[in-house]
Formats: C-alpha cells, structure tokens, sequence
C-alpha cells in the first residue's frame, strides 16, 4: 500500500444504481480517500499524524474479544457502507438496538465521535451521500433484551483490497482484527462486471490469504451485492440461486476454492463451508437540487442476510 492513505482518484462517489467500480461514476458509495484540494474532513480529524506518515500505524480497539465480530470485507466502493445501512435499519424495525462503539477509534479521531454522535440521523437519512461520503471506520453493536448479538465492522476498503496494489500485504490494525480471538464472520462482498479479469483474479488470491488467517470456528459469507442489477430475480427478494452462483464463479474463478469441503461425504450435500446470498440495498436517484437520494429495497434481502449471519453465529 502507498504511504499515504489518501487517493485523489478515490475521492468522487460513486452511485450503487451504476457500476460502482467504473471510473464514468459519478458517486462513490465510500469515499475512503480524501483529495488534497477539497477533504470531506480534516485529515487531522481522522488520523494522527503518525498514522497519516504511515497506515501501518492506525489505530483501533475491539474491545469485546467474546462478542462475534461480522466484518464487511471487500474493495473500495463495493457497497459495504449502504449495506450497513439497510441492514441497520431493518434490524431497528425487527427491535434490535444498534448503536456505535465508541472506543473503537482514539480520541483525536474526531469525524469518528462525530459519526457515533449522529449515527441514527445518519442511518436515517434519504440522502445517501449522507451515508457514504462520510464513514471510513465504523464499529457497531447489535443488542437485544440488553444482550449483545454480535458487532459489525465497517473499514476503508483500501486496506481489504487494492486493485492498484493486489499484493500489498495486510495492514497492521487489519492483522490485529484477524488475530482477535472473537469468532468472525466475514460478509464478502462480489459484485457482476467489476474491474477487468485480472483484476478479480486477483481479489479472489485476496480471499484465499484471508481464509489463511480465519480459524475453524470463523465463517464466511459470499455477497453478491446489486442482484437487482442481473437477469437473476424472480420476484422481490427471490433469485434463481444456482445461476447467480454460477455466474460468480465464472466471474470470480476460484472464489469458491478456498472454502470446499474436503470430507468426501459432506461436499456432497454442502460442496462449499460457506453461505451465498444475494442482496440488494435499494434504489438511488438524483433530485432535482442534484441530491443523491437512498430508497430501500425489498425487506426480504436484509432479511435473509441476517438470517444467514445469524446462523454463522450459533452454528
């Protein structure tokens, strides 16, 4: 990874209605970068000055090593930012209690306090530029009758994946995150037509080097994000299954890979020891002042997404 952590070609948003790894969009669902000319936020707001010399030395605590840690792994703008977004508001609606955790970043991170002191306004809002052009790092918690369900990390994309740099190593509060003893539950985010072939060629060794670090007990997701933008949906929050997996695996050559089960009897039922679920977080349009504008999806997608973190969880 280069040293500095922040890319001016990263620094527009992109647009979950488009492509949103095209260079033609004009709306970055998480806009990690900040430019030179313009920033979002001070970088000093953000980083010390020691991180910002160097990322190997960023900072964060998960202070909870027992609760399980669901992390949105995946590439700049790969939609985890709006996913933690729908998925917040539906477990609001189901009377889940979800809330930031406020030490998970130092003090002098002031956009971060800023973020847990307006989270439920920014959650709520329609404007999804609200949403995304503001969150790099997010720890939340999920509670219920007082009892912790699980925690959900969101973080810059660039640290789990560069497509300019594919083999830069992990970075060092990602190596901590992985060596935490909480059980973890990795949400991987694919898309249809990201980048060029070799650029997923290389996302998939990505994901090989992470099933490495994962620990028998750790589990995976495969997110096929923006289903709603394939041939694939029957009706709201009902795919054809099979097709969707294949064509991730004609996209994705080898994704599944890592994660086939060995024994000779169980692949025969589960060939893969992971999920795949398609989501879709919603719909996005421009107003008329120009505002990106967040309409959410079919409940079903949500739904069924936590379902399937939920069984990761106590299975």
């Amino acid at each position: 990874m280069n040293n500095s952590i922040f890319d001016n070609n990263e620094a527009e948003m992109k647009s979950e209605n488009t492509n949103i790894f095209d260079n033609n969009a004009q709306v970055q669902e998480e806009p990690i970068a900040v430019t030179n000319d313009e920033p979002m936020t001070g970088e000093n707001d953000v980083y010390s000055q020691e991180e910002l010399n160097d990322p190997q030395m960023i900072n964060v605590t998960i202070a909870d090593s027992k609760c399980p840690l669901v992390i949105l792994f995946g590439p700049p703008a790969c939609g985890k930012t709006m996913t933690l977004v729908r998925l917040t508001r539906y477990l609001n609606i189901q009377g889940y209690q979800v809330s930031p955790i406020r030490n998970f970043r130092p003090a002098h991170d002031k956009n971060y306090a800023k973020l847990c002191d307006g989270f439920d306004e920014l959650i709520n809002s329609d404007d999804a530029a609200e949403s995304t052009n503001k969150i790099n790092f997010m720890l939340v918690q999920v509670v219920r009758n007082g009892r912790r369900i699980c925690q959900l990390l969101e973080a810059p994309g660039e640290f789990y994946f560069d497509a300019k740099n594919p083999q830069t190593p992990f970075v060092n509060f990602l190596n901590t995150i992985l060596n935490n003893s909480n059980r973890k539950i990795f949400a991987i985010m694919v898309e249809p037509d990201w980048l060029n072939a070799s650029d997923r060629k290389n996302y998939v060794s990505r994901i090989a080097n992470l099933k490495k670090k994962m620990r028998p007990r750790d589990k995976a997701i495969i997110v096929f994000n923006k289903i709603d933008k394939t041939n694939f949906v029957t009706s709201p929050g009902h795919i054809h299954e099979a097709s969707a997996m294949k064509e991730i695996k004609d996209l994705y050559p080898g994704i599944f890979t890592p994660f086939a089960n060995v024994s000779p009897i169980v692949k025969l039922f589960r060939p893969y020891d992971c999920k795949f679920v398609a989501f879709q977080t919603g719909d996005y349009s421009l107003s008329a002042s120009g505002t990106q504008t967040f309409q959410e999806g079919p409940e079903e997608y949500p739904r069924n997404l936590w379902k399937h973190i939920m069984k990761c969880i106590t299975g």
